[in-house]
């Protein structure tokens, strides 16, 4: 495959999981009881698009140099953390970008268990995470 389709795969499959997560997420805030403060439709378009750039791009070039530094794909992960507290500066704190990210780890793991015909693996994370969402709501609802 091209290079130029390649990087275009990594950002959509970036941007689609970013903004599925910031959608989820946005949704477990509101049934905890929190607030997410999102800015306009077009403002988190374009953060996402960013972000999902640097992600995509940073994976691209770890799969396509490195391909045996499967570590080194944390290095993208932190500069989307970064981008995303940067871009929500005063309403976010660190603890809502690391909670962005793990959802966006979740669904792309998810996804790619579906994809992959891996069901049980699929369904073994949607249940995990599920458990992890209901203690993490009755610890933050009963404080």
């Amino acid at each position: 495959m091209h290079n130029a389709l390649m990087i275009l795969a990594f950002w959509s499959i970036a941007f689609v999981t970013l903004c599925s997560a910031l959608a989820l997420l946005n949704i477990f805030y509101g049934v905890i009881g929190n607030d997410l403060f999102l800015h306009g439709a077009g403002k988190e378009a374009g953060i996402a698009a960013a972000a999902s750039l640097v992600e995509g791009g940073g994976v691209w070039l770890i799969v396509h140099y490195v391909p045996s530094a499967a570590r080194a794909l944390v290095v993208p992960l932190i500069v989307v953390v970064l981008i995303y507290k940067v871009g929500h500066f005063e309403d976010w704190n660190t603890g809502d970008a690391l909670f962005l990210l793990l959802f966006q780890v979740v669904i792309g793991f998810f996804a790619a268990s579906l994809l992959g015909g891996r069901f049980e693996s699929a369904f073994f994370i949607l249940v995990m995470f599920g458990i992890m969402l209901g203690v993490i709501s009755f610890f933050t609802k009963n404080l």
